[in-house]
């Protein structure tokens, strides 16, 4: 998720957001948190944002990788596979 899509949320919030694995977890989190997501955040949250697919795992070639949230702008990925993470 994109840096500005974090703005609103306490660090607290946003903590707990980067230990979301996926969209679901994400959006099980808002309803928990009594959080309202703005349509980008959602769409951001949904995939629909994307404008390219999640790369594959450099360990195990997986293309089952999740996108980790993080506030530095940097693009940090977790293998569902096999756990490895890796950043671009």
């Amino acid at each position: 998720m994109r840096e500005e899509l974090l703005k609103g949320l306490s660090e607290e919030q946003i903590a707990k957001l980067k230990q979301c694995r996926s969209s679901e977890e994400i959006l099980k989190l808002a309803k928990k948190e009594g959080l309202e997501l703005s349509d980008d955040q959602l769409e951001a949250v949904s995939g629909g944002n994307c404008a390219a697919p999640l790369p594959p795992c450099p360990r195990c070639n997986s293309n089952e990788a999740v996108y980790i949230p993080r506030t530095d702008n940097v693009m940090e990925y977790e293998c569902n596979e096999c756990g490895y993470r890796w950043t671009v």
